[in-house]
């Protein structure tokens, strides 16, 4: 499918039957390993390398902020098409956990109620695991009930990262060193939406 942006019209065109050269995003196919994190896998739509910043930053005004995705059938078909795409190669039935940020947009609604169709995931905010204490090796008798069972959770399960669109490593890095204290050898996905090949480079375990 490709997405080109009409300068005359100032507007976002969708064609979901073609790729082209010209197209501002493209799906990042098989994915690619976050090598800081073992088993780690980033999917989703990232920008061209000659994309205009000024057209980054319309189009994910738009992806954000569209009122009434109802009303967006195009920007739904590209939600679809993207989580479509992640459960052929990840197969979503073997998640088990979804991580989210706390400020739930109208996409990243939509995107966890169209995962829905695939599995019936546990659902945690971004901001839980982060917060979860530092000690979490070791003394889970000293916990909350709420931080043991995540932890257990997390402990037992593969865990999906989702975003809409993802411009900063720095609170996803955090999120994924606890993911992995808990669990060495899970799988751990992110999907955002959108976001860029280069975002993990420079988060270290």
């Amino acid at each position: 499918m490709g997405v080109k942006y009409d300068n005359e019209q100032q507007r976002f065109v969708f064609d979901f039957e073609h790729d082209d050269r010209g197209d501002i995003v493209s799906l990042t196919g098989d994915g690619y390993q976050v090598e800081a994190f073992g088993r780690c896998f980033y999917y989703g739509y990232e920008f061209g390398d000659d994309v205009d910043g000024s057209v980054r930053s319309a189009f994910i005004k738009y992806v954000k902020f569209t009122d009434r995705l109802q009303d967006d059938p195009a920007l739904t078909q590209f939600i679809q098409k993207a989580v479509n795409d992640l459960n052929r190669r990840i197969n979503l039935y073997d998640y088990n956990l979804v991580v989210m940020p706390q400020s739930m947009s109208r996409v990243n609604n939509y995107m966890l109620r169209y995962i829905y169709r695939f599995a019936q995931p546990t659902l945690r905010k971004m901001e839980l695991v982060k917060n979860l204490p530092a000690n979490i090796s070791f003394d889970m008798d000293a916990f909350n009930e709420a931080d043991r069972e995540l932890c257990q959770t997390i402990r037992q399960q593969n865990v999906l990262v989702i975003d809409d669109v993802t411009t900063s490593g720095s609170t996803l890095g955090e999120v994924l060193r606890t993911l992995r204290i808990l669990n060495e050898d899970n799988r751990i996905t992110i999907f955002s939406l959108i976001g860029r090949r280069d975002l993990m480079a420079d988060v270290t375990v």
